[in-house]
């Protein structure tokens, strides 16, 4: 029973979380309970258009899955959002270079966990775009928490 009221209480407080950065209610709670089943989150990174943040996404096409990792760096200071948690790309033996951010309702529940120094993983899913119908890249991650 004591179980239940604690993942109530997740499940309650990262919707709140949610609802407070935009999210209608319906969808936070639909997005908080399937956070508090599976901690494993697929997402795409947002802010992929600024700057050449283009030219280094297509630069990824380049590299096999494996040589690509992914780090999510905390800007407390940021002045759009105090939650924003940046998305970093780093190929193996090449560099690393800013590929953009989560999106705001997702940082929302990460960057506290950040914050407060517990794990939070992210991973390289794939490349997307770049095709006719589809010009421009994005990003897929997968983030544990």
């Amino acid at each position: 029973m004591n179980t239940i009221k604690t993942l109530r209480s997740k499940v309650m407080t990262i919707a709140n979380r949610f609802v407070k950065n935009g999210l209608p209610r319906r969808m936070a709670m639909i997005k908080a309970w399937g956070i508090a089943k599976n901690p494993d989150i697929d997402t795409k990174v947002k802010g992929v258009t600024v700057g050449r943040r283009q030219e280094a996404i297509a630069h990824l096409r380049r590299y096999a899955a494996v040589d690509i990792s992914i780090t999510l760096e905390r800007e407390s200071g940021n002045a759009a959002d105090s939650n924003a948690v940046a998305v970093i790309a780093t190929v193996k033996g090449k560099g690393s270079y800013q590929i953009g951010y989560l999106p705001r309702y997702l940082a929302a529940v990460v960057a506290p966990l950040m914050d407060a120094h517990k794990a939070v993983a992210a991973a390289f899913q794939e490349v997307r775009g770049g095709e006719i119908a589809k010009p421009n890249f994005g990003l897929a991650i997968g983030i544990t928490i």
